[in-house]
């Protein structure tokens, strides 16, 4: 009888054990080691693991896990140097508002020397006015200054489309016209009443019209290209007039990822079929996420229109702190102590050196890893505008996404006074 009771223990120790190693294995397959590369520094030298990966991309996504984290800001600066220099890469396209963007760039050109005036007058997003986004927009202007082959910057929203109106103004202007152009204050997410919308939705139609009876004599009095420039910032108050008479509050999110990618594909169309170009915005927008309510994320839209010519990549980080909201909508610090086991931050972080880059693409050949990309994967919780409520967090980022950048440890962005 002590024997049998003795086997019965043991088995249940045994099966025990085994439901235990289920998910470390699960997360962290033994086959994933090969295609992954462990790496210290991230300057621009050390993306070389990305040389074969970006044959034939015509656009990289690039994701971050959090808003409020130093390190992806400074990554993307890496990377885009990268991205240029062997790879030729001449679009730098974020997660701000299209008429921002062209703010930006004025300075990125050198057509304008007051940044911190920019960054206050306009721009609608708090994690741009840091040390790290100024460190940035200086390197970017720094490399125009002494490079032949010219960045330039665009912004893919429109949540907030005042910084469209103001640049319209100024086009509107430099043709002579007397279209007198109001309202548009507000942002996709205040409270907008149906007077508004309707106050919106008629200057913008009316807008359109002039642009259409008057497109010869404003070409000849401008150029083509300042023409085409400035009809899309009209295109992109239609897009914010469409999004804001949507009575349901998913279809506002729906559009917006919609018409991020339609902003990004006029970028790099605007300067021609062999333009390339990197896309930085938070992961839930990169990712080829195909649940986000009845329309499908700018990740999917992209990948939809460019096929493997899109090459996104996740981040992922193990301990450190970042800014964020909290849920009652405070700025405050939060992050990680430890990694938690059984998770794929635990698989990064034990592959790393002390960071790690995996090629989920190249791993799709190997038909051992089938399981491994039809399941979700069990990562340590970032933040988008607010932090989540979660310490961890389940997604399909193995088949979302074409790569995964994990930071072993990161920092909170400084915030300029």
């Amino acid at each position: 009888m002590t024997d049998t009771i003795e086997r019965i223990a043991k088995a249940l120790l045994f099966a025990l054990a085994l439901m235990l190693a289920v998910p470390t294995l699960a997360q962290c397959p033994s086959e994933l080691k090969k295609y992954t590369t462990g790496f210290k520094g991230f300057d621009s030298r050390a993306f070389s693991f990305l040389d074969d990966a970006l044959t034939n991309v015509r656009l990289v996504g690039y994701g971050e896990d959090t808003h409020g984290t130093a390190e992806f800001t400074l990554l993307a600066e890496k990377l885009m140097a990268y991205l240029s220099d062997t790879h030729g890469f001449t679009a730098f396209i974020i997660e701000t508002g299209f008429g921002e963007g062209q703010y930006l760039n004025d300075y990125v050109q050198g057509k304008r020397d007051d940044l911190g005036v920019i960054l206050d007058d306009h721009n609608s997003t708090w994690r741009y006015r840091t040390q790290e986004f100024h460190q940035l927009m200086k390197w970017l202007r720094a490399h125009n200054q002494n490079h032949s082959q010219k960045i330039h910057v665009y912004g893919s929203e429109m949540q907030f489309v005042i910084s469209d109106i103001n640049r319209l103004k100024t086009y509107l202007i430099s043709v002579d016209s007397d279209f007198e152009l109001t309202g548009f204050e507000k942002h996709l997410w205040q409270e907008i009443s149906d007077s508004e919308k309707i106050a919106y939705f008629t200057v913008y139609m009316n807008l359109k019209k002039h642009f259409i009876d008057n497109s010869e004599t404003f070409r000849q009095k401008t150029s083509d290209r300042e023409f085409e420039l400035a009809y899309h910032h009209v295109d992109v108050l239609g897009q914010f007039v469409t999004a804001v008479n949507q009575s349901v509050e998913q279809r506002k999110h729906d559009f917006r990822d919609i018409y991020i990618s339609e902003n990004i594909q006029w970028a790099l169309d605007f300067h021609g079929d062999q333009t390339k170009g990197l896309y930085w915005a938070h992961n839930a927008h990169v990712g080829d996420w195909v649940s986000n309510g009845i329309v499908d994320v700018a990740g999917h839209q992209l990948r939809k229109l460019y096929g493997n010519a899109y090459f996104n990549i996740a981040t992922d980080f193990g301990t450190g702190a970042y800014l964020a909201f909290s849920r009652d909508w405070k700025m405050d610090t939060f992050g990680h102590d430890t990694v938690l086991e059984d998770t794929f931050s635990a698989c990064l972080k034990n592959n790393g050196e002390p960071n790690a880059f995996i090629n989920f693409r190249a791993a799709r050949d190997e038909d051992r890893l089938t399981a491994f990309f039809d399941s979700d994967l069990i990562t340590m919780s970032g933040a988008g505008a607010q932090v989540r409520t979660r310490k961890t967090e389940s997604n399909g980022m193995a088949s979302a996404f074409d790569g995964v950048l994990y930071l072993d440890r990161t920092t909170p962005i400084t915030v300029t006074e």
